[in-house]
């Protein structure tokens, strides 16, 4: 069972992904390093989006980016308002 054994391979070969069979003794602290980076990007993202966001028409149903948006928190324009009935 596993798919028979190892074959014989060439020790003198390169690749980025670690070559055959890796399995880098540090990769609990790559993986952990990697989802901070993520986790920092996605959170970049999310803020620059929330700062940038800009309704012209006022949403028919409640959608979840009115929790964030400045747009409903500080609501001065009198013609950006909820519709009177849906």
């Amino acid at each position: 069972m596993g798919g028979g054994p190892r074959r014989p391979y060439p020790k003198s070969v390169w690749s980025p992904s670690g070559g055959w069979w890796a399995q880098p003794n540090t990769w609990k602290r790559n993986t952990a390093i990697v989802s901070v980076g993520i986790l920092a990007v996605s959170a970049y993202l999310f803020k620059t989006s929330a700062e940038l966001e800009r309704r012209a028409v006022y949403p028919r149903v409640w959608i979840p980016s009115m929790l964030w948006a400045k747009q409903f928190k500080n609501n001065t324009d009198p013609k950006f308002q909820p519709p009177k009935s849906l």
